[in-house]
């Protein structure tokens, strides 16, 4: 229940906006051990060619397959990155004489902290509203409902990621000596995660393209789990063969 809701848009434009719905928010906080089990497995059911080469892929839930496999990745990628970078700009201080431009330790340690809990923070955000409501932002305060949250998600995993590339090449102009290899090293690991989170906007582009362009394939559909495979629209189907039987048993019952 939402104290406030407006709406705008139409179809696939459609969005909806509320304040203080608590009731989706408290569906995200539930979502979020869910989330971390299936963190602790990121390389399950990873197929390289498919996850390297996602243009090639057709369907919209190959689409999500790939985008939760990148989404999960681009998380460990993240927090690797972190820790690593949080380790150079250590070496960095304990090495640099120069005191203008020797980074601040309790700065250094700052960003990472942040760093960490801002990465956990939107992988998680952006998995629930792509993946479990197929367009949702959910801030607790104001959450956002609609198709075009997924191409809010791929705008900005893609500008956070052309930045990670960019911000460690500043860098370069500041050391000299041994720590250019300092920052090498960051700047590879930076250039890693920016890549994912690159792919990742990718897929969410590509999420979103499928699921408003062909409506009849939206993954929102009901779901019906038959062994290892899942099938959209189980309920739809179902319905309409128990009607065509009951229109056969009608024919019958009439020629009787």
């Amino acid at each position: 229940m939402s104290a406030s809701q407006t709406s705008c848009g139409q179809g696939s434009c459609a969005c909806s906006l509320s304040l203080l719905d608590f009731d989706l928010a408290k569906a995200w906080f539930n979502t979020a051990r869910q989330y971390l089990e299936l963190a602790k497995k990121p390389l399950k059911d990873v197929v390289l060619r498919q996850v390297l080469q996602p243009w090639k892929l057709s369907s919209l839930q190959e689409h999500e397959a790939c985008f939760q496999h990148w989404n999960v990745l681009q998380l460990w990628i993240g927090i690797v990155a972190t820790l690593v970078i949080l380790l150079m700009n250590f070496i960095w201080f304990l090495v640099e004489d120069n005191e203008l431009l020797k980074p601040s330790l309790g700065s250094v340690f700052l960003n990472a902290i942040v760093g960490l809990a801002l990465n956990l923070f939107f992988a998680h955000l952006a998995w629930f509203g792509v993946i479990n409501k197929q367009g949702c932002c959910c801030f607790v305060l104001c959450c956002c409902v609609g198709k075009p949250n997924l191409l809010v998600v791929a705008i900005l995993s893609t500008l956070f990621g052309i930045l990670g590339v960019i911000s460690p090449l500043q860098a370069f102009g500041l050391v000299e000596g041994a720590l250019i290899i300092v920052v090498l090293v960051w700047a590879i690991f930076a250039l890693v995660h920016g890549t994912a989170l690159i792919y990742l906007g990718f897929e969410a582009a590509m999420i979103w393209k499928l699921s408003t362009s062909t409506p009849g394939q939206d993954s929102s559909e009901p779901k019906k789990v038959v062994g290892d495979q899942v099938v959209i629209g189980a309920g739809q189907s179902q319905a309409a063969e128990e009607s065509r039987t009951d229109v056969e048993v009608g024919e019958v019952k009439t020629e009787a």
